[in-house]
């Protein structure tokens, strides 16, 4: 195996179980998953990549081919769905997507890291000291605001501009002035037909 390969995966490895265990419930999650094993073939890297998991954390390995809980085939833009179970039959239906054996095991070790819960104020003055801390957490909370503030513009613009300019989409208000419009038209075209068919009678 190729150097390039064996030293990210073993950074990756060594950061991904390091912050795991700054959950005080790692252990507990590690548990219930001990001893299962993933592997993931991404068409665009060749090479599979195999996920232990062990009672201390996770292993990865580019070498092991021994047998698997779960054998996913798949592309790497196709990763971000499989969080979601509901997209897991339309992705294997349109080919892009291949799973041998349990295929919630994926979606189970995803939860290892989603569900931390960590005290990131609290381990940043550990390692940096109070004020420091306080700096870099009001920095990205700031930070962050700006982003969800930035993605409500954004959409925002989108909207007004497929709305109101290019006329792509039509207004909340027009829709639905259309809709009892067309209820309105078609109470009258029922009234006439009754009427019609009273006169014919």
């Amino acid at each position: 195996m190729m150097l390039w390969t064996v030293l990210p995966t073993q950074l990756v490895e060594s950061f991904a179980n390091h912050i795991l265990h700054l959950d005080g419930q790692t252990p507990q999650r590690l548990q219930k998953l001990e001893g299962r094993r993933l592997r993931l073939s991404l068409k665009e890297l060749g090479k599979p990549l195999t996920l232990g998991v062990t009672a201390q954390g996770v292993m990865l390995s580019w070498v092991d081919d021994s047998i698997v809980d779960c054998h996913i085939v798949t592309e790497i833009a196709v990763l971000p769905e499989l969080r979601d179970s509901a997209n897991i039959t339309r992705l294997i239906k349109a080919d892009k997507l291949d799973i041998e054996g349990d295929p919630m095991l994926a979606q189970q070790l995803s939860k290892l890291l989603t569900d931390l819960d960590i005290d990131w104020p609290e381990q940043l003055s550990q390692r940096l000291g109070d004020v420091p801390a306080q700096l870099l957490v009001n920095a990205f909370r700031r930070g962050r605001k700006r982003a969800e503030r930035f993605q409500a513009d954004s959409q925002q613009w989108v909207r007004d501009a497929l709305v109101e300019e290019q006329h792509l989409l039509p207004a909340r208000e027009r829709f639905i002035q259309f809709q009892q419009d067309m209820q309105a038209l078609r109470a009258q075209v029922d009234k006439l037909e009754r009427h019609l068919k009273e006169q014919q009678g």
